[in-house]
């Protein structure tokens, strides 16, 4: 399996962001370099970024709106890329936090840009992974064989940063840029591959659902690690059912407590206070984020409440769970039903950037989609533009607008989607998308933080420069 080791750099912190820059490196199953690829894009004329995207990339925003690429061009550019080395045979996608963050940015995009099919990580021959955990559980189960810092609370840092300095392989100032983290990444993954390859393997090879689910359900009890709040801890659980709502997400019975006396409670109002109330009494495993799941010897190799509980007592807590798993899976499934019901009370509409699950597109729309992805050429982006209804013609109107500027309307057209996008940007309200009164706002702040800091404060200065420019040019559409 080849490996595809990428990361981005945006404007926002948000799913919602722009990618600025993104860098992939195309790897062979031992980590030797294949193909490198690299691409950069202009800011958006229908978004705004949050300043402290700029303060943590480095990238000055007056450089970035010189980069020739648009949004729309780097996610086709960065599609065909990806898809060519797929293509080539089964990769692992990696990248850093990315199950929060960068495998969710892009699809988003590939939705945006009108890609019919955005979910291109997990499908055919490609799989991803998260070196954020893959790193934690390989530190936890293989203790003192990478180099951690320790934060103030004496929890272990795995910021990507600080791994690769502590590590030998300090990124310096390419940190936080996409090449220089990915260069960090790769390094990292090669290293913990060096020291125990046979544990590696073991920690990425989880990668279909369908063989977590096996590893789970066929089995009396199982062990498997879960990091919060900085601390990894290791859980020892039997196999209940999968979410009522979330599919691929799993609920399993943390075997430290005593679930034959949880059953013996006829109410679900008093067993849901039972099983929820601190420490909850089940754990949900996500079986297409690649979770890690050990055999049951692992539970002796702790000291904790699951070695002091012993295999016999285990084993007859997964036992009683095995049996019982009908009516466990019905009341609970109730419980979390109910709950669903009582907190799904959001009914403020969706905008169609936020639709990428709940829109679904004809067959016609999907076939005008393609088409529109398939061509390079303006005019016929417009006259496609013009078949396209609701939300999907909004999408479209935005890749238009990001490609072309002007030329891809009418005048009037034109000046009406200005006008649309400068009234939003401008808001005071709280919208879905940063604003220009946001973005103010926290130079503001920023400036008043760290007025003792002068080369802070001129990066602050050539920031707000550049907004009050990109201010002056949305305020001449709502005159």
């Amino acid at each position: 399996m080849n490996y595809i080791f990428f990361d981005t750099e945006t404007n926002s912190g948000r799913l919602t962001a722009d990618i600025l820059t993104l860098s992939a490196f195309f790897c062979d199953q031992n980590f030797n370099l294949i193909e490198e690829f690299n691409c950069e894009a202009r800011l958006r004329t229908s978004r705004i970024y949050e300043i402290d995207s700029f303060l943590v990339n480095g990238l000055n925003p007056y450089d970035v709106d010189k980069f020739s690429n648009s949004n729309y061009d780097l996610t086709k550019k960065t599609y065909d890329k990806f898809t060519s080395w797929i293509n080539k045979g089964p990769v692992l996608f990696v990248a850093h936090n990315g199950y929060l963050f960068d495998y969710m940015l892009f699809s988003q995009h590939l939705f945006s840009n009108l890609f019919t099919w955005p979910w291109i990580f997990g499908t055919g021959n490609a799989k991803q992974i998260d070196s954020l955990p893959i790193l934690q559980n390989f530190d936890f189960y293989q203790p003192n064989k990478i180099a951690t810092e320790l934060n103030d609370r004496s929890n272990k840092v795995f910021k990507l940063g600080s791994l690769c300095k502590m590590n030998g392989f300090d990124i310096g100032k390419d940190l936080h840029t996409s090449r220089g983290d990915v260069i960090g990444m790769k390094n990292l993954m090669t290293l913990i591959h060096n020291k125990n390859p046979e544990f590696y393997k073991k920690i990425i090879g989880f990668t279909n659902p369908n063989n977590v689910l096996s590893s789970m359900k066929d089995v009396d009890y199982f062990c498997h690690p879960e990091t919060f709040y900085g601390r990894t801890r290791q859980f020892t659980s039997s196999y209940i059912c999968e979410h009522p709502i979330y599919k691929s997400y799993h609920l399993v019975a943390d075997l430290k407590h005593d679930w034959e006396k949880f059953l013996s409670e006829k109410s679900d109002r008093v067993l849901d206070k039972l099983l929820n109330s601190a420490p909850k009494k089940y754990r949900t495993i996500k079986a297409k984020k690649n979770p890690l799941i050990l055999d049951k010897s692992f539970s002796a190799n702790h000291n904790d409440e699951y070695s002091k509980l012993g295999h016999e007592l285990l084993k007859s807590r997964a036992d009683f769970i095995k049996k019982n798993r009908n009516e466990l899976t019905v009341r609970i499934c109730n419980i979390i039903n109910d709950k669903f019901q009582d907190n799904n009370v959001d009914q403020t509409p969706l905008i169609p950037e936020q639709m990428i699950f709940s829109l679904n597109p004809s067959t016609e729309e999907k076939s005008l989609m393609n088409n529109y992805v398939l061509s390079d050429n303006i005019d016929d982006h417009r006259k496609i533009h013009k078949k396209f209804k609701g939300p999907i013609k909004h999408l479209s109107e935005m890749a238009l607008l990001d490609k072309y500027d002007k030329d891809g309307f009418t005048d009037a057209d034109y000046k009406r989607v200005r006008t649309i996008i400068s009234r939003r940007l401008l808001s005071t309200n709280k919208e879905v998308f940063p604003t220009i009164p946001e973005a103010m706002e926290r130079i503001d702040t920023l400036r008043e933080k760290n007025k003792e800091e002068k080369e802070k404060m001129k990066i602050l200065q050539n920031i707000n420069s550049h907004l009050e420019k990109v201010t002056k040019d949305h305020e001449k559409y709502l005159k």
